[in-house]
């Protein structure tokens, strides 16, 4: 729900009054769940959730205010959704009761490398389908993106900073938070913005007497695994005449990676001393990341898949490259050379798999 949508409701009082009468799809002369709403209610008027509120959906180059009137329609829209989950009594005065205790999100369990839904919350249905029904709310505000303001209404441990930030888990620090809500399950990747095609393919056209066959076959971009093979071939570490080619190998690299990941491009050069893509990729990989963390200044990448109902957290680039050999996430999808449209080829994506937990 984005913020101008909330302003639909002329009268708040009676908008509050419609929620009251409904929940489940049970009446409001039923006690019980007129106690529930009032509960939610309550819950969603505690200092954290307002905090949160308040950093999420404050208009831009606003002073730093947002009026009462404004923040209980907010609250009445979560209301609306966590009253309108499918569950019986029971199972939402147990949730409720997780929530007035401080939340229903383990924090170890989401600390963990990769780890279930069912694992994070504890079990709970209700919370899994709060989390799922939330996933949205908030999306574009702020540059907040899915899942995050879903975590911090569900836990007082985590918190939203205001505007363009973290997220911040007790424990842990702050989190850079990317979420996959398509069936696909694709994920973010490791930066923004990145080199264009053009500067890229003029950086390499400076070596045009060492790898003359690599560069004619790039036509429009070439994936990492590609662009290692046709130096493997054109350009090996050692010659067929016994000549040592691992230096301009080095060079090409440094030369290449450098205006993406200033020093951080070293060790990924350094790794094209030897030919094996696959330490290749898991160099460029850990610096990528290792780049992308000093960027940003985060402690934590935290990578959810709503689809796969699983998380995967790292605090090291040496992390999600374990993440890759364990079959927890797929395929990198890095470009040596983007396509003109796409210069954020160039950062590894981070896409949770299907494997199991």
């Amino acid at each position: 729900m984005r913020y101008r949508e909330l302003r639909e409701y002329e009268d708040l009082n009676q908008e509050k009054q419609k929620i009251i009468q409904t929940i489940s799809g049970l009446a409001a002369e039923d006690d019980d769940q007129a106690a529930l709403l009032d509960r939610i209610w309550k819950l969603l008027n505690t200092e954290t959730v307002t905090n949160n509120i308040t950093n999420s959906f404050m208009e831009p180059m606003k002073d730093e205010f947002m009026s009462d009137k404004v923040k209980d329609l907010h609250r009445l829209e979560i209301t609306k959704i966590l009253s309108q989950l499918d569950s019986d009594y029971k199972a939402m005065d147990g949730f409720l009761k997780k929530l007035e205790r401080g939340g229903v999100v383990n924090i170890d369990a989401l600390k963990q490398p990769i780890n279930s839904f069912n694992a994070i919350f504890d079990g709970d249905g209700i919370a899994i389908k709060a989390f799922d029904a939330l996933k949205m709310y908030g999306v574009g505000q702020n540059q907040k993106g899915p899942g995050e303001f879903a975590l911090a209404v569900l836990s007082n441990k985590i918190r939203l900073a205001q505007g363009e930030g973290d997220t911040e888990i007790d424990g842990i620090g702050k989190v850079e938070v990317k979420a996959a809500v398509g069936s696909s399950g694709a994920g973010g990747r490791l930066g923004h913005g990145g080199a264009s095609q053009s500067s890229q393919m003029r950086i390499l056209e400076t070596f045009q007497d060492l790898i003359p066959n690599t560069i004619a076959r790039i036509t429009n971009s070439i994936s990492i695994t590609e662009f290692v093979k046709s130096m493997n071939s054109e350009l090996p570490v050692t010659g067929p005449d016994g000549s040592k080619n691992a230096g301009d190998r080095e060079r090409i690299a440094r030369a290449l990676f450098t205006p993406n990941f200033s020093g951080y491009a070293a060790p990924i050069a350094a790794a094209f001393r030897q030919e094996d893509p696959e330490v290749i990729i898991a160099a460029y990989v850990e610096q990528n990341f290792e780049w992308y963390k000093n960027r940003d200044n985060f402690d934590a990448y935290l990578c959810i898949s709503f689809t796969r109902q699983k998380t995967a957290m790292g605090t090291t680039g040496k992390d999600i490259v374990n993440l890759r050999k364990a079959g927890q996430i797929t395929g990198f999808g890095i470009s040596v050379i983007p396509t003109k449209a796409g210069p954020r080829e160039q950062f590894a994506q981070i896409s949770m798999s299907a494997s199991g937990i």
